[in-house]
């Protein structure tokens, strides 16, 4: 089955995440694309991850929209990733040629945490490489 995903965080192909290798071994087509909404950086496990809120207008955060190829389970295995914290939406993403399209997101639905820093450009991997921070790579359910 395809789907539109838009990732901003460590499930990016290029992130060098576990689950980054992992998306990009479904994708069929990537392309840079950016979302309403802005991102602020969680501190958990063994590194940083981002939490998108999202917005109707102003900030964008900028990610990947990437077309899978996904298998029965694989959405579900995606949702364990992300987590209670998270969860996944559809919302429209405007890509670099201006084109807007739908595509699943996956939005911050907890509380936010009083010290998580507020990531303004909406880009987070260039935010790990300014500040030095390791992204998040190790999860509870061992994916």
């Amino acid at each position: 089955m395809a789907q539109d995903l838009f990732v901003y965080g460590t499930l990016q192909p290029h992130a060098g995440t576990r689950m980054g290798e992992w998306i990009a071994a479904r994708m069929a087509h990537a392309e840079p694309a950016w979302a309403p909404g802005r991102i602020f950086a969680v501190k958990g496990g063994n590194g940083w991850f981002p939490a998108l809120l999202p917005a109707r207008s102003g900030a964008g955060v900028r990610g990947t929209l990437c077309r899978l190829d996904l298998r029965p389970g694989d959405l579900a295995r995606l949702d364990r990733y992300e987590g209670r914290e998270y969860r996944r939406i559809c919302l429209p993403v405007r890509l670099a040629s201006g084109r807007r399209a739908p595509a699943q997101i996956y939005v911050w639905r907890a509380p936010q945490p009083k010290a998580a820093p507020v990531i303004r450009d909406g880009d987070y991997l260039g935010w790990l490489a300014r500040t030095g921070r390791r992204p998040f790579t190790t999860l509870r359910n061992g994916t």
